[in-house]
């Protein structure tokens, strides 16, 4: 049995065993192998980055906050050839990333690869570095000769074949560590404009430094902008979460709202009965006071009338009692015989008659 006729996991197991080196070189082969080297190498250079932002993590962690204390730290110089690959990785990405999002070419350099995950292990597993120049010296020999060989060799094949499948233009191109976005424009056929990527990725070796500077301020640039849109973001889900609470208790006070003004027109109702009934029984009351103070002139007029009569009765009383007396005198008074005494009884007779009879 061919080792091409295995499946593709067997396959791809077998050659991941291999170095990054030897799997570039083993494109070469055929096309099942180049395009499962190709896969083979688009992940491992995902892997590495992945794994360098790890280990730049767990240095930065155990580095303290002060730029005074971090010199005179034992992982300084870990933390310094960790970012002396970033600004690498970054170099790298720039310049063949575009292509490789495009499904143009895979990542070429298999040795960068393995020679960046050689330093990384050593930082991570040495306590004590040597100098951060001296460990990077072969990394920057052969990433610089990659792409210049890329820029030089291979990409004016690349932007014929873009130029012919009417790929105009790519937009921009986003950092790994961050939001810079840099534009390319394509090659015309009487001008030699360049990418910045193709700038950047050509250059001499005793360049390496100040480019290295440049980067190292562009990935400063991107890393704060990345930490100022997550604090960004952090605030903007705390005010979401404050909005929500707010709406929860604008509901809440809007239900109370409505039940406020439900009872309040339940009680508005209960006035209203209680107005009504009030007024009724003021007007029983007012019939009720006519009523007494008609009983009262009634009763004062009866007083009145009983004490008329009872003075009236006083008076014919009054009155009848001297009556009497003089009854009495005029009775026990001899009889006379004269004729003037006759008349004079005869005529008080009369008189007491008459006032009997009233």
């Amino acid at each position: 049995m061919l080792l091409i006729e295995l499946p593709d996991v067997v396959f791809e197991t077998i050659l991941s065993k291999l170095s990054y080196d030897e799997i570039a070189r083993n494109r070469l082969v055929c096309k099942h192998f180049d395009l499962t080297c190709q896969k083979l190498l688009n992940r491992g250079f995902q892997s590495m980055e992945r794994y360098h932002t790890q280990c730049l993590r767990e240095v930065k962690s155990q580095l303290p906050r002060r730029e005074s204390e971090r010199r005179n730290h034992s992982l300084a110089r870990h933390c310094d050839v960790l970012t002396a690959i970033e600004t690498r990785i970054s170099m790298l990405s720039m310049t063949f990333m575009k292509y490789i999002n495009q499904n143009l070419c895979c990542f070429i350099p298999g040795k960068v690869i393995d020679e960046i995950f050689r330093i990384l292990h050593l930082v991570k597993d040495s306590n004590s570095l040597p100098r951060a120049h001296e460990i990077l010296q072969e990394l920057r020999d052969i990433s610089s000769m990659a792409m210049e060989h890329f820029d030089e060799k291979i990409m004016p094949a690349f932007k014929s074949r873009m130029s012919s499948s009417s790929i105009s233009s790519v937009s921009s191109y986003d950092l790994p560590g961050g939001s810079l976005m840099i534009p390319y424009s394509p090659t015309s056929s009487h001008g030699t404009s360049r990418s910045p990527s193709i700038i950047l990725g050509r250059y001499h070796p005793h360049t390496a430094d100040k480019l290295e500077q440049q980067f190292k301020k562009l990935v400063c640039k991107t890393r704060k902008n990345k930490l100022s849109f997550m604090a960004i973001r952090s605030k903007l889900s705390k005010m979401r979460l404050r909005m929500k609470r707010q709406g929860a208790q604008m509901r809440l006070q809007s239900n109370k709202l409505h039940e406020q003004a439900k009872k309040l027109n339940e009680q508005e109702l209960q006035i209203a009965d209680l107005r009504r009934h009030f007024e009724e029984w003021e007007q029983k009351m007012g019939d009720l006071t006519a009523e007494l103070s008609r009983a009262r002139d009634e009763s004062l007029t009866a007083d009145n009338i009983k004490r008329r009569i009872s003075t009236v009765q006083k008076d014919s009383c009054d009155n009848s009692k001297p009556n009497s007396k003089k009854r009495k005198l005029i009775v026990e008074r001899k009889p006379s015989c004269d004729a003037s005494d006759i008349k004079f009884k005869k005529f008080m007779s009369d008189l007491l008659s008459e006032s009997r009879k009233e």
